[in-house]
C-alpha cells in the first residue's frame, strides 16, 4: 500500500453555480494554507471492496479540533 493516498474532487455538471465553485475554491485554499494542522486519517474499518465508500475513518491525533479553532479565530462564529 502507498504511504499517501490522494482524494479526488468530482463535481456533477449543471448543478452548481459559479458562486458555489468560488466558495469551494476559497475553502480548499484556506485548508491548504493550514495544511500543517492536518495530520491525516486512518481506517477504523476497511472492507475488502469499495473501502473509500464503506470504510470508517478516524482522525490521527484529533487534529479536527485544532483546525476548527483556527477557523473560528480567523472567520468567527457564524
Amino acid at each position: 500500500m502507498a504511504d499517501i493516498e490522494l482524494a479526488r474532487i468530482a463535481l456533477p455538471r449543471r448543478v452548481y453555480t459559479v458562486s458555489h465553485m468560488e466558495y469551494a475554491i476559497d475553502r480548499i485554499n484556506w485548508l491548504y494554507k493550514h495544511r500543517n494542522l492536518v495530520k491525516g486519517l486512518k481506517f477504523m474499518f476497511e472492507p475488502p471492496v469499495l473501502r473509500f465508500f464503506d470504510g470508517r475513518l478516524e482522525a490521527i491525533d484529533n487534529w479536527g479540533k485544532d483546525l476548527a479553532e483556527a477557523f473560528k479565530k480567523e472567520i468567527g462564529n457564524h
